[in-house]
C-alpha cells in the first residue's frame, strides 16, 4: 500500500501512519452510527458492547450494554481512538453473540 497515495486520498498533507490509521478508524465508526459494536481497549483489557452513539473528532462514544465489569453495563463511553487495539461492527449476517448467556438476540 502506497502511504502517500492513501494520505493524499484521506486529505491528509504527511504521509503519516498514525494519522491515517485514526482518520479510517474514526471514519469506519461515523459511517456505523447507530450500529452496535465490539470495542477491545489496550487498557486493562476492557470489552464494551453496544451501540455507536457518536463520534467527536478522535473519541467515539458508545453506550456500553455489556463490559467485563457489570457495574459499567448501561454507561456512555467516550474511548479515544488510539486505544482502540481490536473492533468490530455488527452486520446483519455476522451479529455479535451475546457473551453473558452464549445467545445471539
Amino acid at each position: 500500500m502506497d502511504l502517500n497515495k492513501l494520505a493524499t486520498q484521506l486529505g491528509i498533507r504527511t504521509p503519516d501512519i498514525n494519522t491515517i490509521r485514526q482518520t479510517v478508524v474514526s471514519q469506519a465508526f461515523k459511517n456505523n452510527i447507530g450500529e452496535r459494536a465490539l470495542v477491545l481497549l489496550s487498557q486493562y483489557p476492557f470489552l464494551i458492547i453496544g451501540p455507536i452513539a457518536e463520534v467527536v473528532s478522535d473519541y467515539l462514544v458508545i453506550d456500553a450494554e455489556v463490559t467485563n465489569i457489570p457495574e459499567l453495563d448501561g454507561e456512555k463511553f467516550r474511548v479515544h481512538i488510539d486505544d482502540i487495539e481490536v473492533f468490530y461492527i455488527e452486520k446483519d449476517n455476522r451479529p455479535i453473540p451475546d457473551i453473558r448467556n452464549g445467545m445471539h438476540e
